[in-house]
């Protein structure tokens, strides 16, 4: 990125979400600096001399007006708390560009974009970086918004932190919770935020095939490569390689993905020469990396390794404070986006969404958002919604994310035995239930990765996918 000035901006403010997302606004401008946080913003401003000051107004407090008396060139945007006692004292003083508590982000990100034009800064790195597009930070659905509860707060702080040092960041959580989302909001607020961005998902590629993705591979390397393809490393070089579900690597592939991350060189399939790069790694899982190293399916010093920093995000239903805020954002977005008017969801509608377990997180909330604008039938949505959380599977799954991402709990569930049967045929149906239960208990705790529930079960990948027809086991998506 270009050098450009750097605009000094005094931040007086003590609502703590209100803070992050104003510290947020700031990283992604790139040329806006933090000064002189505190408790004494007086004595702050005379030691930064600050062009801009963000003050939180309190009525009464004589703050601002002590400010206004000392620095009246320099312009004030007031944060206001929704009291018009406030916004008097704040016009009384001149302040005319005031920001509302609690703070709507796109009006904050218009009103400051002003303010800094005003200022002659016009750059925002959001908009010219490769990787992004017409959105900003604040609209990376789902994981960060205005109704944020404290723990999503706490990791957006430590996401702010992380992302301007080269350490490498682990993402953690269930499918559907925004571990992609995560990586690029440390991606955007990172100095490497004009360099590439590359996602590799590492579930969805062979092994066998995995490492040339990685590493690319050299003209006659193997049968088929008639010509040299570089891998997804040097195509990331200068910027971030985001590798996602990372537990599903081959141990074999493990260790030379250690020795890249430790000396940032390794070789193309088929070279006999080292290439070098400087590339940052963000890892995602959605499985337990501990237990993948105590089963022997996870390196240990891989693990330390990737794991500078850990970034935790925690499922929907540990969060329902956010529920309405996310429905009401979704309802918006896809009604202007399928240009479809849609009744809101009543208040026992409006419950039930809250109180569903969500086993697909925020990513299953946005398609029933997105289903109800286009088909605007909310009873039959909600009485699918409830067949799904009477289901024993989703219950059982569920229960078992909560106590471990690798265990399940197992719940029994007897099958009646029909008038008649022989001693032989019930041993039959028994077996039958049995056998359906281990599977879909082992399909749970892999999270459905049915290639590695074979292997745990110690049966044929082919001879699982036809037991799962036979017993009409159905993917976790249908669930």
């Amino acid at each position: 990125m270009p050098d450009q000035k750097q605009h000094r901006v005094l931040l007086a403010v003590r609502d703590k979400k209100a803070c992050s997302a104003l510290r947020g606004y700031f990283r992604l401008r790139g040329n806006v600096a933090e000064v002189g946080s505190g408790t004494d913003p007086e004595a702050a401003a005379r030691a930064s001399r600050p062009c801009a000051i963000l003050l939180e107004l309190r009525s009464g407090d004589g703050t601002l007006e002590k400010m206004r008396r000392e620095f009246p060139d320099v312009p004030v945007v007031g944060i206001v708390p929704p009291l018009a006692e406030a916004r008097f004292e704040a016009a009384r003083w001149g302040v005319t560009t005031t920001l509302g508590l609690p703070l709507d982000e796109a009006e904050m990100i218009a009103c400051l974009d002003a303010a800094f034009q005003a200022l002659g800064c016009s750059c925002h790195p959001a908009t010219s970086a490769p990787e992004s597009t017409n959105s900003s930070l604040f609209d990376l659905p789902g994981l960060f918004h205005s109704h944020s509860s404290q723990h999503m707060i706490a990791i957006r702080d430590l996401i702010d932190k992380v992302a301007t040092t080269s350490a490498a960041v682990l993402i953690r959580g269930e499918s559907g919770v925004g571990k992609e989302i995560a990586a690029r909001m440390v991606f955007r607020l990172s100095e490497r935020r004009d360099r590439p961005f590359v996602k590799v998902n590492c579930a969805a590629i062979p092994n066998d095939l995995l490492e040339s993705e990685l590493f690319g591979f050299e003209a006659g390397a193997f049968t088929g490569a008639h010509r040299s393809k570089p891998g997804k490393f040097e195509l990331a070089n200068g910027g971030t390689l985001f590798l996602d579900e990372i537990a599903e690597m081959h141990p074999g592939l493990q260790a030379k993905l250690l020795h890249v991350l430790q000396d940032g060189e390794f070789a193309r399939l088929g070279s006999k020469r080292d290439t070098s790069v400087d590339v940052r790694v963000i890892c995602a899982t959605n499985r337990n990396l501990e237990t993948r190293v105590s089963e022997g399916l996870f390196r240990e010093d891989l693990l330390y390794r990737i794991n500078v920093v850990t970034v935790t995000i925690p499922p929907l239903r540990e969060r329902r404070e956010e529920i309405p805020g996310l429905i009401q954002y979704f309802l918006d977005k896809y009604s202007a986006s399928y240009r479809r008017s849609v009744t809101p969801f009543d208040s026992a509608a409006r419950e039930a969404l809250i109180q569903h377990p969500w086993p697909g997180n925020i990513r299953e909330l946005e398609n029933l958002c997105k289903r109800y604008v286009i088909v605007g039938d909310a009873t039959s949505m909600m009485r699918e919604l409830q067949t799904k959380s009477d289901s024993p599977v989703l219950e059982r799954r569920v229960r078992g994310r909560r106590k471990s991402s690798d265990s399940v709990t197992v719940l029994k569930m007897p099958t009646p035995i029909r008038p008649g049967l022989s001693l032989l045929e019930i041993g039959r149906q028994a077996a039958r239930q049995a056998e359906l239960q281990a599977i879909e208990n082992m399909l749970v705790a892999t999270r459905w990765n049915r290639r590695e529930a074979a292997r745990r079960l110690q049966v044929s990948y082919k001879a699982l996918l036809n037991k799962m027809k036979q017993m009409q086991v159905q993917s976790e998506r249908q669930h």
